[in-house]
């Protein structure tokens, strides 16, 4: 992982990213490009122990090519970067492998052959397809993987996932730092964070954040979206949601785009916790109603009853709002139902 330092230029912390990532691809793709791989790797710390910022090299190869580490062949790749913000070489090393896969690479008892081997024999393509296949006694079927060895990587990877949650406070200081830098995208009306974050749980995994935008607007948000300096890597880019790893601490960060009478339907849906929803869902629908991410709809004639605040939402069900750190199918939701 990058360490996260405000002392590092944005660009050489960015372009360090680039080539670090770059460095995974080619482990990943076996052991002849383990060269490639090194030099990545080493042009990746050398661009964070660098003082001055990248920019000062600009269409200056001979220059480039006088720092340690940093042949012709990097150098033009920076030069690159420096003059349309990305790594062309990089592009299409993502299409090569699959990508989302590689941030469990350097976890203790994985690593890229043990990945390869997942991909190839399974289709595995990310850390959720994974976590299925193991639930689902799937890695059974491919050889090499014995009883040991699966029980091996179902440790490594709850450690993993434990050690990826944050404390509230911390998790609150990056998705307030996110949102505020959401909010200055032009088309977005309002951005609201959700998830367990918003219920104020003691250690968070992931971001959720709601964006509010016109359907017309949500291209262009989702591309500046994903340039801002503190992102490292796209995990989904789609016309509704995009997820990102962020830099720091590499959290994860899921936004869904919706429009303004979706927005208290998405923010409500995407707070409460799971059993929090299908109690609702389940009042709902003893009273003629299906409720979901873009609303409440009539059962029969689909027409939708409410959606655009969570206060329209639980007023319609007749109920009086339930704060959102309370949203635990704890008996909040038989306390706010209005008796007449």
């Amino acid at each position: 992982m990058i360490p996260y330092s405000a002392a590092i230029p944005a660009r050489n912390r960015v372009l360090s990213v680039i080539f670090s990532q770059m460095a995974d691809c080619y482990r990943y793709l076996g052991n002849e490009e383990r060269f490639r791989a090194i030099a990545y790797d080493n042009v990746a710390k050398t661009l964070l122990n660098m003082k001055e910022d990248i920019i000062a090299y600009n269409n200056n190869l001979p220059a480039l090519d006088n720092i340690r580490g940093i042949g012709e062949s990097i150098a033009e790749k920076i030069i690159e970067f420096l003059h349309t913000g990305q790594v062309h070489t990089f592009e299409e090393l993502k299409k090569k492998v699959p990508f989302e896969l590689l941030e469990l690479m350097h976890v203790n008892g994985i690593g890229a052959a043990t990945l390869r081997v997942l991909h190839e024999s399974l289709g595995i393509r990310n850390k959720e397809e994974l976590i299925t296949a193991l639930q689902t006694h799937q890695l059974e079927k491919v050889k090499g993987f014995g009883q040991q060895k699966i029980e091996n990587l179902q440790r490594a990877l709850k450690l993993y996932r434990e050690s990826k949650r944050m404390l509230l406070k911390d998790a609150l200081k990056i998705g307030n730092d996110i949102i505020n830098c959401i909010r200055k995208i032009p088309g977005v009306e309002q951005a609201s964070l959700a998830g367990s974050l918003r219920r104020k749980k003691d250690t968070i995994g992931d971001i959720d954040i709601v964006i509010e935008a016109e359907p017309r607007k949500r291209k262009r948000i989702i591309e500046q979206f994903v340039k801002l300096p503190a992102i490292k890597r796209i995990l989904v880019k789609g016309p509704t949601k995009v997820s990102v790893l962020l830099l720091k601490g590499d959290v994860q960060v899921d936004c869904r785009l919706v429009s303004k009478d979706e927005f208290g339907a998405a923010l409500l849906y995407f707070t409460g916790n799971k059993e929090h929803n299908i109690k609702l869902r389940t009042l709902a629908k003893e009273r003629g109603y299906k409720i979901n991410e873009y609303g409440i709809f009539h059962l029969k004639t689909h027409r939708k009853m409410a959606g655009a605040t969570e206060e329209d939402m639980y007023a319609f069900l007749q109920m009086k709002f339930i704060p959102p750190e309370q949203r635990l199918n704890k008996g909040e939701i038989e306390q706010a139902v209005i008796r007449k």
